[in-house]
């Protein structure tokens, strides 16, 4: 017998707890809550078969210690639409794929969300962030696939020797050489990619020990054939102690067609700024690295630059 969540009789137990968190998908146009009804009628009541439908459960955001929105996901002839809940109201948005600038993927343990960001069908630049339960991601990878490259078939032997580009990575940080091999669809082709170490800043000493505060967290940026993927800790995630880094991880996935330009600007403290220009607006996605890392920089600039001909 299945447990009914919304009834008076049950008890918010740790079990109840985590299953209101995971996300589930809808069946029907009859299964979609009431409240959803009226502004995807239009969409899907009449739509056969019944396309990928998800529902995302309100919960808090781990990190920032805000409520998040119930919302209902799904994806029809190009177009990914968002209904959300605030309050007794829904806020519809809809993204064309190919308006989409940037995709972000993150997960701290049992804490997961997704966040796309570019022009909706209405010519506005905006932005949804998606939270769920690590547990539940089965049903939100489905959007995740369709948002990124397509894989191709490839022979096994040359896909091995692309992921064999990040074994440099074992021996300085072997969390990312994993996650940028998870993190590459079938058929990329890495050309460069740059790992740049946590950057501290020495606060003050006492006794002889000094004392550091990081200034910019551990990161890697990777140039595809497809994509810029960025890859680097959450500034809220856990800290793994005595490693110097945090539990979880963030990819960031741009599309080069949707990079205007990528910028280098030199500061004067030592430091280089990678900016990401976007095709909708004027929005960029910045990474700060080591003035040291500045000629390889360059050379994914350039790398960049031949890619868009």
């Amino acid at each position: 017998m299945s447990l009914d969540l919304n009834s008076p009789l049950a008890e918010l137990t740790g079990a109840r707890q985590t299953m209101l968190s995971w996300v589930r998908t809808v069946e029907s146009y009859a299964a979609i809550p009431d409240v959803y009804k009226d502004s995807c009628k239009a969409i899907l009541e009449d739509y056969h078969p019944f396309p990928y439908v998800v529902l995302t459960p309100k919960n808090s955001d781990n990190r920032q210690q805000e409520k998040i929105t119930e919302k209902l996901l799904c994806e029809i002839n190009g177009v990914f639409h968002v209904w959300e809940c605030i309050g007794d109201k829904i806020v519809s948005t809809s993204y064309p794929l190919k308006t989409i600038n940037s995709l972000e993927v993150g997960n701290i343990l049992l804490f997961s969300w997704l966040s796309i960001s570019g022009l909706t069908s209405d010519g506005i630049i905006s932005s949804t962030t998606i939270t769920f339960n690590t547990a539940t991601s089965r049903f939100l990878a489905p959007f995740i696939e369709q948002l990124r490259p397509a894989p191709v078939d490839v022979d096994e032997a040359d896909w091995k020797l692309e992921l064999a580009k990040f074994d440099y990575l074992s021996s300085s940080n072997f969390k990312f050489m994993n996650y940028a091999r998870e993190g590459l669809v079938r058929g990329e082709k890495v050309i460069c990619s740059i790992l740049q170490p946590r950057i501290r800043k020495h606060i003050f000493t006492i006794f002889g020990q000094k004392f550091y505060r990081n200034r910019f967290l551990s990161h890697l940026a990777l140039l595809t054939d497809k994509e810029v993927i960025l890859i680097g800790d959450d500034e809220k995630g856990p800290e793994i102690k005595g490693k110097g880094g945090r539990y979880g991880g963030v990819w960031q996935y741009i599309p080069i067609r949707n990079i205007t330009a990528i910028v280098l600007t030199e500061s004067g403290d030592g430091l280089v700024t990678l900016s990401i220009k976007l095709a909708s607006g004027d929005l960029r996605l910045d990474k700060v690295f080591e003035v040291s890392k500045k000629p390889v920089l360059e050379d994914f600039k350039k790398e960049f630059e031949r890619l868009i001909g």
